[in-house]
């Protein structure tokens, strides 16, 4: 009914919106190379002879419209199936190139960046998103929904260089064809190219936009030979481990364990991927962060897993009906992710082993996704999930759908069943109604979800809360305003719901500010009011402020505190966030959370410390130290990790150092864990 009512009400609207938009397309053709380019950072006048570029950049922030303050040019190459690219990134004089990111997939524009953008399957939808800075630190993700959302855990295999001088800075990328999917029987693709730049916080684009990532709104690349369909590559991820643990939480003393298992990816043609496993290896899975949760409800991780990365930003709705960390030790599993014509898939199976300390059974966990491209830029989408053992079985039922209607109108919905159990209790919709660009954004959404539907979803997805009816709306503005203060950020969250009944269950507004100076300084400050109807009724409000130094930076302080009620007690937390790069190679980070509550009969008073450290030798040659305390349960936990990729990503080797200890407080007794780990994984690829 919802997305029904939905895309006939939206009808009219599109045919408005898009009136009078179109322009016209950049468009850059890449030149067929009679030999490899050396991927060095430098301009070579030999290798990058005769090879079309582009430049002209228009700024997206702060003077959204004009031309950019410095020059960028770009040119691109090819060579049989690797494509090459190069930006030439000119300065003025007295500019300096923020450049203190090492991490890989840890950029963001803190930092001076160049990015590319593909849409490699011309659907003007999804694409894939390149990032380098000036120490040649990469980044990729994969965009989806027209820049709705972006997927940082995705990882491939490319490369670049960097060079930086007085008046320029240069970086060169490699992308090999075979590690990206993309439609075979094109040779242009949709792009965009983009740069941060740091000295004036200024963000610009080869083809303008409304805001980052909008696929729809980019230019075009022309002249790519497309892969080989008749060539399918294998690829293998075998990993060996060894393991010494000695632990009273698992109960296993001073044990040493070997372990060897195997990934592989099959990949047929240039637009589907096939992957299976064989005693996956879940121990690239780090320690969960430490946060202070003043909700009574629970909290959502980023699944790091290798198995799930390729296509998991597939299943990315609004109401989840599938979250991959539900799925926990698996004897094996497999799945199938590709696009064919307007139709794009990700379809996966996985078995798990019984659990008998958690309770749980072993079970088979299914998931499929598909989304049809519809109108110009739009998605509908269809997802079943579901849960087997041998005494239960649960399924969930969802369509879905964006609607682009223009550059800055969108309207999204989603409409989702479940069983067992009767329809009317064990479903739930939305649908959004929003404008926005990279100034602006205010929408008005429509919730609706059965009173059961938390207990069958929750098998396979992750929601955190059920029984509603909900409306809610948000609102923010970004002002540019002077070079004394570069910009001033005010924005509003109103949420209120009542149950399927008719009773108020909750209702509440938030409002802040943010201010950032061309010093460096910012100040924060925020109101929170909300009423909660739980075992009986709670009317929770904070107030809290922020003092921050180069917050937009890679390299910041910030200090924070909030006071208000929660749950029929008084709180204060204080809160400190930094970064400090004390060389070229050495970054500190700490962060400190102090929550008191008063009156505290449950002793849920907390500080979190977090003090990490990384030391690079190179990009991909590095020590990482990250510590934190819990004093709530004395919970101490380190984590060392000495890591090598011999072959990036994939292909790397790691030692590391785990201690956890912490109290029990039903028995009061201390818990410790020492784990010492060693892991290799090799990535194999075949013709």
């Amino acid at each position: 009914m919802i997305l029904t009512t939905a895309i006939r009400s939206c009808s009219i609207l599109f045919a408005i919106s898009i009136t009078g938009i179109v322009q016209a397309q950049n468009t850059l053709t890449v030149k067929q190379l009679d030999n490899p380019i050396i991927i060095d950072g430098f301009l070579s006048s030999k290798e990058w002879a005769n090879v079309d570029s582009t430049s002209n950049f228009t700024q997206l922030e702060p003077d959204k419209g004009i031309a950019a303050t410095r020059k960028t040019v770009v040119r691109a190459g090819q060579f049989e199936n690797d494509i090459y690219f190069i930006f030439v990134c000119y300065l003025l004089p007295g500019d300096h190139v923020a450049a203190r990111i090492q991490r890989r997939d840890q950029l963001d524009d803190s930092d001076d960046v160049i990015a590319l953008l593909l849409d490699t399957y011309n659907d003007r939808r999804t694409s894939l998103l390149f990032l380098v800075n000036g120490l040649g630190t990469l980044t990729d993700f994969k965009v989806t929904d027209d820049g709705k959302s972006a997927d940082e855990l995705w990882d491939t295999e490319w490369e670049a260089a960097t060079s930086i001088t007085t008046d320029y800075w240069i970086a060169e990328v490699r992308i090999p064809l075979s590690a990206i999917q993309h439609d075979p029987a094109s040779g242009s693709w949709g792009a965009n190219f983009g740069r941060v730049i740091r000295d004036n916080q200024e963000t610009a684009w080869w083809t303008p936009v409304t805001e980052n990532f909008r696929v729809s709104q980019g230019g075009r690349l022309t002249g790519i030979q497309p892969l080989d369909t008749r060539q399918h590559i294998l690829r293998f991820f075998p990993y060996a481990t060894g393991r010494y643990e000695n632990s009273d939480i698992t109960g296993v003393q001073n044990k040493v364990k070997g372990d060897a298992g195997l990934d592989f990816q099959y990949q047929y043609g240039s637009n589907v991927i096939s992957n299976m496993t064989l005693n996956p290896d879940f121990a690239t899975v780090e320690g969960d962060r430490e946060r202070i949760n003043l909700t009574p409800w629970e909290l959502r991780f980023p699944d790091k897993r290798l198995f799930f990365q390729d296509g998991n930003e597939m299943f990315g709705t609004r109401i989840s009906t599938f979250y991959s960390r539900r799925i926990g030790d698996m004897r094996y599993g497999g799945k199938l992710v590709g696009k064919a014509g307007k139709y794009q898939f990700n379809a996966l199976s996985a078995r798990t082993e019984e659990n008998t300390e958690a309770g749980d059974p072993k079970a088979h966990y299914n998931a499929i996704r598909a989304k049809g491209d519809i109108l110009k830029s739009s998605i509908l989408g269809f997802t079943y999930t579901d849960k087997i053992t041998d005494t239960t079985k649960v399924r969930s039922f969802s369509t879905d759908y964006v609607l682009n209607l223009g550059r800055t109108w969108k309207l999204t919905g989603q409409l989702v069943g479940s069983t067992p159990g009767d329809l009317k209790s064990h479903a739930a919709g939305f649908v959004r109604f929003a404008r926005e660009n990279n100034i602006y954004h205010y929408h008005v959404r429509f919730t609706s979800i059965g009173r059961n539907f938390q207990d069958n979803v929750n098998e396979t997805g992750f929601i955190r809360d059920d029984d509603r009816r909900e409306l809610d709306s948000d609102v923010s503005y970004r002002f540019w305003i002077n070079k004394d203060i570069k910009y001033l950020s005010v924005s509003g969250k109103n949420n209120i719901f009542w149950s399927q009944k008719g009773v108020l269950r909750s209702w509440y507004l938030t409002y802040g500010s943010r201010m950032y100076l061309s010093n460096g300084l910012s100040f924060d400050a925020y109101y929170n009011n909300e009423y909660k109807l739980l075992d009986k009724e709670y009317n929770n409000h904070f107030y809290r402020g922020l003092l921050g130094y180069n917050t937009d930076e890679a390299a910041f302080i910030s200090a924070g505190y909030r006071i208000g009620r929660n749950f029929d007690r008084d709180f204060h937390v204080a809160e400190v966030d930094a970064r400090v790069q004390l060389f070229s190679k050495l970054t500190l980070n700490y962060e400190l959370n102090y929550l008191k509550y008063s009156p505290d009969p449950e002793l849920n008073n907390t500080v979190i410390n977090v003090l990490g450290a990384d030391f690079f030798f190179n990009k991909d040659l590095w020590i990482r130290i990250f510590t934190q305390n819990n004093s709530a349960n004395d919970k101490y936990y380190f984590y060392g990790l000495f890591g090598w990729r011999f072959k990036p990503p994939f292909g790397a080797v790691y030692c590391i150092v785990n201690t956890d200890q912490f109290v029990d407080l039903e028995t009061d007794v201390t818990a410790r864990s020492e784990v010492l780990f060693l892991k290799l994984t090799y990535p194999i690829s075949l013709l």
